[in-house]
């Protein structure tokens, strides 16, 4: 049995060798963006590339979502390479669909290159190693497109509108042991940790009438919505810095026309924190404000509970494994960049199971906007590829000790438990206090 560092050394060469074919993948998702839950194409690619590699993936988990498996025939550890599938409405980005405006503007495309090109270099040395690796490809990170995901869960087919909290429900999770992810960004680091968030749907009720005739006959949905936002601002300097506190949002219904008192008016919210506690109580308070609204007005408000994701805890023991394979490849260290007041489905994962979300480099601009794109295809694709092979070496090495050391390590939650918190965060209540 070669040693990690020989099956390093293959790995490296292995990806070298398939430098211009993992560009080429990348390329083709950068300039085929879909949102989640509805990234179609993307999924039908993934699936074909990993079919070429001999692979047999299982198509259409949550929806969208991809996984195929290669076993190493010895016990073991059992470990996920994962990459997110889906894009985000950005218009303005130069690579977004002129039809949809959706656009790769937070880099996931770069991820699914690098778990392929991983995927490619890891199948002919599987028997070297102990366990097994699953290949996955993960919809819907980003918490877009509300009343699609809505609609899919009337349907019943998804109950979450995050793909990983619905990967965790079908159970398509519960034979890993750890999940390795490396995420499109402008310098190798990982995080400490990421805020948590709670997703609010909030609908004032009111009533119509003639704007300009009557106006005193109804009651004006939209200035419900902004009174409420006012007592949100309001509110802020009562939260502890410590509990990185976010509440963000749009309205994204303020009427109809504009010489009729609106009689409704919808506003979508994130109210993030750092931990699960923290985002219970900025909850509590954004309720109170928009209840309070309601109330001025002599009228309702419906609070829609949408779910969220949970904050990201980072397992120091696999950046730290991380680390010595960047030093290793590149000479380069890894750095941390503390808290991050921003979420990622991710933070699902890590309430139960072990996780790396580390960062490549090769990308300028900031995440989210016109400005993020990739400029340094080694860095960008080509290196994550090579390092999560590392990774995953590391982890199954001669009998896996590494990996049965990490899949050890204390997790905060349980399944159980994780589904019956997230079930706080699935809810509805109308709020009436007068006649409308």
């Amino acid at each position: 049995m070669k040693t990690a560092a020989e099956l390093h050394s293959i790995v490296i060469d292995s990806v070298n060798s398939r430098r211009e074919e993992i560009i080429a993948i990348a390329e083709r998702i950068l300039h085929n963006p879909e949102t989640g839950y509805q990234e179609f194409k993307t999924a039908a690619l993934v699936a074909d590339e990993l079919r070429k590699l001999g692979l047999e993936p299982k198509e259409g988990l949550a929806v969208t979502g991809i996984r195929a498996d290669i076993d190493s025939g010895k016990p073991g550890p059992r470990i996920a390479i994962m990459g997110e599938l889906d894009a985000l409405p950005v218009p303005s980005h130069p690579f977004a669909d002129p039809e949809t405006g959706a656009a790769h503007a937070c880099g996931h495309y770069a991820q699914i290159a690098m778990m392929l090109g991983a995927a490619a270099a890891l199948i002919p040395i599987i028997k070297e190693l102990s366990g097994s690796i699953a290949f996955i490809a993960v919809p819907a990170e980003e918490f877009q497109k509300l009343e699609y995901c809505k609609e899919l869960i009337r349907q019943g087919k998804i109950t979450y509108c995050g793909g990983k909290p619905e990967f965790i429900k079908c159970g398509l999770l519960d034979d890993i042991d750890a999940v390795l992810l490396i995420h499109a960004g402008h310098d190798t680091f990982t995080p400490e940790s990421f805020n948590g968030f709670c997703m609010k749907q909030i609908i004032f009720n009111g009533r119509a009438a003639h704007g300009g005739l009557r106006p005193w006959d109804g009651i004006n949905a939209a200035s419900m919505a902004r009174q409420a936002l006012n007592m949100i601002d309001a509110q802020r300097d009562t939260f502890d810095d410590k509990d990185s506190v976010r509440i963000h949002g749009i309205i994204s219904d303020g009427g109809t026309a504009v010489n009729v008192v609106p009689h409704r008016a919808e506003m979508e919210l994130q109210v993030r924190a750092k931990t699960p506690e923290a985002i219970r109580n900025a909850c509590n308070v954004v309720d109170r404000c928009v209840k309070a609204a309601a109330m001025a007005f002599n009228s309702s408000v419906t609070i829609n509970n949408l779910g969220g994701y949970m904050p990201y805890r980072t397992t120091p023991e696999l950046d730290q494994i991380h680390a010595e394979n960047l030093k290793k490849l590149t000479g380069g260290t890894l750095g941390s960049c503390g808290h991050r007041g921003s979420s990622t489905d991710m933070g699902d994962v890590s309430m139960i199971m072990p996780a790396l979300h580390a960062y490549s480099g090769g990308f300028t601009g900031a995440p989210h906007t016109k400005d993020f794109v990739a400029t340094d295809p080694e860095k960008a694709y080509v290196n994550g590829s090579k390092l999560l092979a590392m990774d995953a070496i590391t982890l199954l090495a001669g009998n896996g000790e590494t990996g049965k050391f990490i899949a050890s390590l204390p997790v905060p939650l349980s399944k159980k438990e994780y589904l019956e918190y997230k079930e706080l965060f699935c809810s509805s209540e109308t709020f009436n206090a007068g006649q409308n």
